[in-house]
């Protein structure tokens, strides 16, 4: 049997590789629960999935997301997961959002998913030379 922190880093690369669709389509309990900032956001697979095509629709090229840190804990099956995902805004203005998914698993899929995060970080005023390209 693969190991949780297989399976997390199989879900990641999908993830890192733009098919988040595949991701939730292999990783997702049929019944998941998605919760943003502790607020029941999305229930059952199917309209997680929805959620996430309704929003690739909204832009123009896909966001760019890339895990920076992870853990997994066989003992609880619960995952940790901070992302940083990078897209253009409605006007084109490039953003960015750190954010840390909790992850409960159970029988190989995840069962809840909890996102935390503080808001989105213009970067079109940024003075950087881009040389950080998470």
């Amino acid at each position: 049997m693969e190991s949780l922190r297989a399976r997390l880093d199989r879900f990641i690369g999908l993830v890192e590789s733009g098919q988040s669709l595949e991701a939730m389509q292999a990783f997702y309990a049929e019944d998941i629960l998605v919760f943003e900032n502790r607020e029941l956001s999305r229930a059952g697979r199917d309209a997680c999935i929805a959620f996430e095509q309704s929003q690739s629709a909204l832009q123009s090229e896909r966001p760019r997301v890339r895990c920076i840190k992870s853990a997994a804990d066989p003992k609880t099956g619960v995952c940790f997961i901070e992302w940083v995902v990078r897209f253009l805004s409605s006007s084109g203005r490039p953003m960015r959002l750190e954010e840390v998914a909790v992850q409960k698993w159970s029988d190989d899929r995840i069962i809840e998913e909890r996102f935390y995060y503080d808001g989105f970080i213009d970067e079109g005023d940024d003075e950087e030379d881009g040389a950080d390209d998470t």
